[in-house]
This record gives structure tokens, C-alpha cells and sequence, in this order.
């Protein structure tokens, strides 16, 4: 077996401690330095279990202390810093795996996705939604025709989304869209095997919402062979919830694919001689759904010399699905053209 890629893990807060976690017991990575800035989560991380000499205030003492002893660094930075991070990774020669999303500001994770051209690294972003078991078999099913061209796709989620009150997904404008929407815009990308071509939507609080920022909206994206996918997002729901993926209906000719909670079913009932309605049960994830599954694609990415899954080309798209929905909103739901955002 191969040695261990040597990473570096830049912060410390609680998702840095879980990806900690994560790599602690994935065989194929080590993680040999720790970048935080900030006392109190250093101290955190040490209670953890790192060790305490192997943190480092700031990004340019890791690297000049390893002197190259590292092959790829991990982001766990607010997304205002990804840039940064990126640029200095990139600059070292260093592969690159970060928190989606790419960026807070869509014209920085354009220059983002350069930079990684240039340099000529793997930069993955860590969109795990769609690794696990609906999306994957969903695509699987879609991909052999089973209910022909999709024509359509429906997705409902509820949840009371981010309220802790004071965090940035509570004060920021428009953070349901852009922090818990593009996991769903990734997977409507990744089912379907398409991009849509434009996006409206328009988004409002209720009464009782606690985000100051919008935190429900209504998008509807239109695919160039004229196929619509309408998400319904609520981040204020304090009645019933979905599943954190969201109840899905993904309709055809042969019928539909729905997302019931945990379950799958596939339906077809109109005018039909063999109405058919079928438990699907997904296909079982080799390697997993979460930070196994994402780390798995990663490495063997570097590896085998080509593109992750999820690199930031591509999700470059699902980000601009999210900046569409935002301007669309800024303008009260006036049609944005997507392929205009990565022009």
C-alpha cells in the first residue's frame, strides 16, 4: 500500500475538530500540521487530542516549517477565506479539499478556479449530499432510462435550518440559498446529468423566522430541452420537517422516482396496462456517504492523475445555480441567465 498523503488542516472550530476526527481513521491520509489562528479553538483542538506542536498561528509558518513535507491541504475556513487559503496552497504546489461553498463572492471563486488550473493541483469541494444513497442510486436509475427524459423534478425541504441566534447564517443576507441551497442545487445538477440554463426565484422570512437574512425561498430553474426543477425551501419550519435531503419527485415519461424520508419508490399509475409502484432500495455506498466517501474520491483523484468528483470546475456550476437564485431575488424573481455568471 501506498504511503499516507501528508495534509494540513486549516481551522480549528468545530467542523475542522470533525474533519480531524475523519481523517484520524481514514488509512490513506495523515494529517501533519494544524493551522488556527484563534486561542480558544486551538485550545479546543489540543483537548481534542492534537498535538499541541504540530499547530501553527498561520498558514505561511506551516509551510515553512514542514518545507514541503505535505502533499495536500484540507480548508475548514468561513468561506470569506477560501481564497486566500487557496492561493497559498496553490503557490506551494499543494492539492487542495475544502468546505463548500468555493467562495462567499462568486467573481473570487471564478479566480479560485483559475488559480487551480494554473497550477495544475486537484481541487475538490466537499459537496457530500450527493454521495449518498438516493442521489447515487437516483442517478443510476435516471442514467438507465427507467422513467425515460426527465421532465421534470420537484423538491420540498423543511427545517428549522441554522438557529443559533448571533452566527453568520442568521445575520448574513440570503445564507439559507447559499449555504444549505447548493447542496440541493448540486444534487439536481448530479441526478439529472444536466445544467440548467436559467434560474428565478424569489425568497421572504415568515412572521416568526429567525434569520435576518431570507430564509425560505422558491426557485425554479429551466433546462435547455424546456425541463423545469422547482425547489421549495423553508429554513424557518417549526412544524413538520423533511429529511435534511428533502422530499424529491423526479417525473419522466415511465413514470417517477420520489425520495419519501428514507424511502424510494418508483411509480408510474397513468393509463398504463402494469401500473407499478415499487420500494426501491438504494444501492449500497462502497465507501460511504460522509467524509470516508469524499476523502476516498480524493485521493484516489491524486492518485490516479485526474479530476475528483465535485473538483471546483465543476462545482463552479452549482455555485453559479446559487449566485442565479440570489440575483433573481435581489430583483423580486426576474429570470437570470446562468451561463452569463461563467462568461
Amino acid at each position: 500500500m501506498a504511503e499516507p498523503l501528508r495534509g494540513i488542516l486549516v481551522g480549528l472550530g468545530g467542523r475542522g475538530r470533525y474533519w480531524n476526527t475523519a481523517c484520524r481513521t481514514f488509512p490513506d491520509v495523515e494529517l501533519v500540521a494544524y493551522v488556527e489562528p484563534f486561542a480558544g479553538s486551538r485550545e479546543t483542538g489540543i483537548k481534542a487530542g492534537v498535538a499541541p506542536d504540530r499547530i501553527y498561528e498561520t498558514f505561511d509558518q506551516a509551510l515553512s516549517t514542514l518545507n514541503g513535507e505535505a502533499d495536500f491541504v484540507l480548508d475548514v475556513t468561513p468561506p470569506g477565506q477560501h481564497e486566500t487559503v487557496a492561493t497559498q496552497a496553490f503557490g506551494a504546489g499543494l492539492h487542495l479539499i475544502g468546505e463548500k461553498p468555493l467562495s462567499d463572492d462568486f467573481t473570487a471563486a471564478r479566480r479560485i478556479v483559475a488559480a487551480g488550473k494554473q497550477a495544475g493541483v486537484r481541487h475538490m469541494i466537499t459537496q457530500n449530499y450527493r454521495f449518498g444513497a438516493q442521489p447515487r442510486t437516483t442517478r443510476r436509475l435516471v442514467n438507465e432510462g427507467v422513467i425515460g427524459a426527465i421532465g421534470q423534478i420537484d423538491i420540498n425541504f423543511y427545517m428549522p435550518w441554522a438557529d443559533r441566534a448571533g452566527t453568520h447564517y442568521v445575520t448574513e443576507p440570503y445564507m439559507f440559498t447559499k449555504d444549505m441551497g447548493i447542496h440541493h442545487f448540486d444534487m439536481i445538477r448530479y441526478v439529472s446529468g444536466k445544467d440548467p440554463v436559467s434560474a428565478r426565484c424569489i425568497s421572504w422570512n415568515p412572521a416568526w423566522g429567525w434569520h435576518q437574512g431570507d430564509g425560505s425561498h422558491l426557485a425554479l430553474f429551466t433546462f435547455d430541452n424546456g425541463a423545469r426543477a422547482v425547489h421549495r425551501g423553508a429554513g424557518s419550519a417549526v412544524g413538520t420537517k423533511t429529511t435534511w435531503n428533502g422530499e424529491w419527485r423526479i417525473e419522466g415519461p415511465g413514470g417517477s422516482i420520489t425520495w419519501e424520508g428514507a424511502d424510494m419508490y418508483l411509480t408510474h399509475l397513468h393509463r398504463t396496462e402494469q401500473r407499478r409502484r415499487e420500494q426501491i432500495f438504494p444501492d449500497k455506498a462502497v465507501h460511504g456517504d460522509g467524509a470516508d466517501a469524499l476523502l476516498h474520491e480524493f485521493v484516489s483523484a491524486i492518485r490516479e492523475g485526474r479530476e475528483p468528483e465535485c473538483n471546483a470546475s465543476d462545482n463552479i456550476r452549482s455555485l453559479a445555480m446559487v449566485e442565479a437564485c440570489v440575483r433573481s431575488a435581489q430583483t423580486g424573481g426576474l429570470d437570470v441567465t446562468i451561463a452569463d455568471l461563467l462568461t
